[in-house]
């Protein structure tokens, strides 16, 4: 069968119309009622059946569809992803290394970015380093770098020890040493830093979960599990929801701070130091709304 038959068939199955078919394929109805006609032909069967400008699939027609149409929307999709990189006007793409922030920061405030901005952005998590060649507009990192690449500082990071509300009630008098600890493996450096801040051997807490990474550990101190050393960046909306409360101890600075690098191989530099612009003012609302 010829695919560019089968495309045509394929388009006005979705649509049920020729025309609204031929349109979309950017050829005339005519064309489209030719190639379906061939297809009738070769299978000696009828693929639709035509009332006025409505197209509905016979039996044969919708089993055609079903096995086809997939495929279809699957090399749309691969067209559209290929070409996407040369539309570098109204795309961007943001790297970072620091999941936690990509979902609890990020993704919510991304539309509104891209609603001033008219500038989509493709978000990407990675926790490698960075190398040369790497594809990518923006570094939003704490831990990475950029050789020659302009440098946005955007926050520096504050500890805060938080809990659901009722853990919080249960727990903010008694001794730190005996508090139900949560903690996360991707940064397991800052229930640490904290013990010995409030002058505590870090061996003697008594962590009762740990988790892959922050996203989990917020959600878990939410559910009741256990008290979270965590970056008060993080967990801004918690707070001011008071789905989460802060303990006496704290806040403390960890010493850390976060940044956005615009990558020098950029070919879209204007919408890369806006977004950083835009990044830095959001983190500085947060920290201030906290």
């Amino acid at each position: 069968m010829p695919l560019i038959a089968l495309r045509a068939f394929v388009a006005a199955g979705r649509h049920r119309n020729f025309t609204r078919a031929a349109t979309a394929l950017g050829v005339t109805q005519g064309v489209v009622s030719r190639h379906v006609a061939a297809l009738e032909r070769m299978g000696a069967t009828r693929l639709f059946e035509r009332r006025g400008a409505q197209a509905t699939l016979t039996p044969a027609g919708a089993q055609l569809y079903d096995a086809v149409h997939d495929a279809f929307a699957a090399i749309e999709l691969a067209s559209q992803q290929l070409v996407q990189p040369r539309r570098r006007s109204d795309r961007l793409q943001v790297r970072t290394s620091m999941p936690t922030l990509a979902l609890a920061v990020l993704m919510p405030a991304l539309p509104a970015f891209s609603e001033k901005h008219s500038v989509q952005v493709d978000l990407v998590t990675s926790l490698a380093p960075v190398e040369p060649r790497d594809a990518f507009d923006v570094l939003v990192t704490r831990d990475l770098d950029v050789s020659g690449a302009e440098c946005w500082e955007l926050a520096t990071e504050t500890l805060v020890c938080v809990a659901s509300p009722a853990q919080a009630k249960t727990w903010s008098e008694k001794a730190p040493q005996r508090w139900p600890m949560l903690s996360a493996r991707s940064r397991p450096e800052l229930l640490a830093t904290w013990a010995r801040a409030q002058e505590i051997a870090p061996e003697k807490l008594d962590v009762r979960a740990v988790d892959e990474h922050f996203y989990l550990a917020i959600a878990r101190a939410i559910g009741g599990a256990g008290i979270l050393v965590v970056p008060k960046l993080l967990v801004a909306d918690h707070l001011a929801n008071h789905t989460l409360v802060c303990l006496p101890k704290g806040p403390l600075r960890s010493g850390a701070r976060y940044a956005a690098f615009v990558n020098p191989r950029s070919s879209n530099l204007q919408a890369a130091t806006a977004f950083c612009r835009w990044l830095k003012t959001l983190l500085v609302k947060r920290a201030q709304a906290a």
